[in-house]
């Protein structure tokens, strides 16, 4: 079993268990508290790595409503085929690019970039501090979940006014 983020390639002859607990890796497009902590069970599949597993990590991401922080947590599975291939190595000529992601870095197995993909695509686009959340005043900007605000109730945009007779 191997601690952190990266296993030696010899291990991987077969099978190998890499227990992650490590510092999210930078690139995910979001902040987050604490570690990403998970397991990841590496199979050995020729010229690919079959990566299966669980991870878990707390995002903070900002109210879509309020705009106030809140965590998030996330737990996602881990299902990808990795190719055996360095990480910053460009595919060759005539290639097309490749739909796996590169795992190899010198002579360990790297899963940083592979914890950065997956998080990255499950950090929720809007999420809300709580279901009930309602969010800012449109015309002061108070956040409405702390009380009412002292605006006057409008009337609704005279805009509208011709659309309203349709009905």
């Amino acid at each position: 079993m191997q601690y952190g983020m990266k296993a030696k390639l010899s291990q991987l002859m077969g099978r190998a268990t890499c227990e992650v607990e490590a510092p999210v890796p930078p690139g995910v497009g979001a902040e987050f508290r604490g570690p990403v902590k998970g397991q990841v069970v590496l199979t050995n599949a020729g010229a690919t790595i079959s990566a299966r597993g669980h991870l878990s990590a707390t995002a903070v991401c900002e109210c879509s409503r309020c705009l106030l922080k809140h965590e998030v947590p996330l737990e996602v599975e881990v299902n990808e085929e990795c190719r055996l291939a360095q990480i910053d190595e460009p595919p060759a000529p005539g290639e097309e690019e490749p739909q796996s992601i590169p795992i190899l870095d010198a002579d360990l197995v790297d899963l940083s970039e592979l914890v950065r993909q997956v998080l990255a695509i499950n950090v929720p686009p809007r999420s809300l501090c709580r279901p009930d959340c309602r969010g800012l005043c449109p015309h002061c900007g108070k956040n409405l979940n702390a009380g009412p605000c002292s605006c006057k109730a409008e009337g609704p945009d005279p805009r509208w006014a011709a659309l309203r007779g349709l009905r």
